[in-house]
């Protein structure tokens, strides 16, 4: 099962099912056109986005990491990455998106 962060970033066209749209994920159901935002596998990225249709595969499912955002199409999950970086920005003085989600979710 997926871990999501407990204050989860939410794009717009998401919000509207985004309960279902979650449990179809953890289910490894396909929920075609969204993305999940995550914590990075390698200290070099900041974020990464994934596509749910990955998730379809079990070691993809089992080995992703923290997600933090959900949107619907790769334009909003753009705009939503765009939003985490702006508010880590805001808060931290840094990217450093998992140091402020720590402090977000304090």
């Amino acid at each position: 099962m997926l871990t999501w962060h407990v204050q989860l970033y939410v794009g717009e066209k998401a919000k509207k099912q985004v309960r279902k749209t979650m449990g179809r994920i953890n289910k490894r159901k396909p929920t075609p056109g969204v993305y999940l935002l995550t914590l990075p596998h390698n200290q070099k990225n900041v974020m990464e986005i994934v596509s749910t249709s990955v998730l379809l595969q079990e070691t993809a499912h089992m080995r992703c990491p923290q997600v933090i955002g959900i949107a619907r199409g790769k334009e909003e999950a753009y705009a939503l990455m765009q939003r985490i970086l702006k508010d880590t920005y805001a808060n931290t003085g840094s990217f450093q998106v998992e140091r402020y989600l720590n402090l977000r979710k304090a």
